[in-house]
């Protein structure tokens, strides 16, 4: 009766499955220092601005909330909204620039690279003083995006105005 397993063949399938582990080995996943690495510069230009010209290796984002309601809160009180996005593409994503129409409304956000799949939050400081009733804001984010290069996140709520100060009259 023959064997399927001689000695020759068990070598032969060892040396395969060892060549085989190698080669998945060697394939390491790309870190967040390699995805920067590849923009850095000696000109002073961050990599978040060379990323915007590189559309060879433009990435796509998913906004999982791109609209956000903050709810009721009082004049003058500060407010942080929190919008996640995700890198849904195949390369790095930056965020660059972030522009809101008025200066009650600041995000807070650096050039961190999104590597693929990672998600990210993007928080917005929304400063309610001198606002009131049922306010509408948004902000407008620029990044290396083939679904669009500029995305419009928007946050509602309502604000309850302060009591103006009234002077005592009896006190005069």
């Amino acid at each position: 009766m023959r064997s399927f397993f001689r000695p020759k063949k068990i070598e032969t399938y060892f040396l395969l499955a060892w060549f085989f582990c190698c080669f998945l080995s060697c394939q390491q996943k790309k870190t967040r220092e390699d995805y920067v690495h590849a923009y850095e510069n000696k000109l002073g230009i961050k990599p978040s601005q060379l990323a915007q010209v590189d559309s060879v290796n433009f990435t796509t984002i998913q906004w999982l909330e791109p609209v956000k309601n903050f709810g009721t809160v009082h004049e003058g009180d500060s407010v942080i909204i929190t919008f996640r996005c995700r890198n849904t593409g195949e390369h790095p994503l930056f965020l660059s620039n972030f522009h809101s129409p008025c200066g009650c409304t600041i995000p807070r956000y650096t050039d961190k690279v999104i590597i693929p799949g990672e998600e990210e939050d993007v928080p917005v400081y929304f400063n309610t003083w001198g606002q009131d009733s049922i306010v509408q804001k948004s902000i407008v984010v620029t990044s290396n995006t083939s679904n669009g290069a500029k995305h419009t996140l928007f946050f509602e709520g309502k604000i309850i105005p302060r009591p103006s100060p009234v002077k005592d009259k009896k006190n005069k």
